[in-house]
């Protein structure tokens, strides 16, 4: 894992960027029961994410494949799930699916250059 340091670190900056971005000036999701601090939250969900990306990165061979593959499934599970059910608007959906797929593909753009 030391050798791919370098690109967890770089994939796991842009991701807590692009989502502190796009949650906090774009996207405002139902609130819950807080389990961890707002800023500090974010940052536990983005070293598990990028872990996990790293892991299934590792069994794929490809960057963009894995990212899209995450992308993809997030988007299916809440987005698409929560319109049919009538819990999410049709364009909050959008907003989010939009801000998965670029901080996904930012996310696997860096680790793949720093690869």
């Amino acid at each position: 894992m030391g050798d791919r340091i370098k690109p967890i670190l770089g994939a796991a900056g842009i991701t807590l960027v692009l989502n502190y971005i796009g949650v906090t000036y774009f996207f405002n999701p139902q609130a819950g029961t807080e389990l961890i601090a707002t800023p500090l939250s974010l940052v536990v969900a983005v070293v598990v994410l990028v872990l996990f990306f790293d892991h299934m990165t590792q069994k794929t061979g490809n960057p963009m494949v894995t990212a899209m593959t995450i992308a993809g499934g997030q988007i299916l599970m809440v987005d698409f799930y929560y319109v049919i059910n009538g819990t999410r608007d049709m364009a909050s959906a959008a907003v989010s699916a939009v801000i998965l797929l670029v901080g996904w593909y930012a996310a696997a753009t860096v680790y793949q250059k720093l690869s």
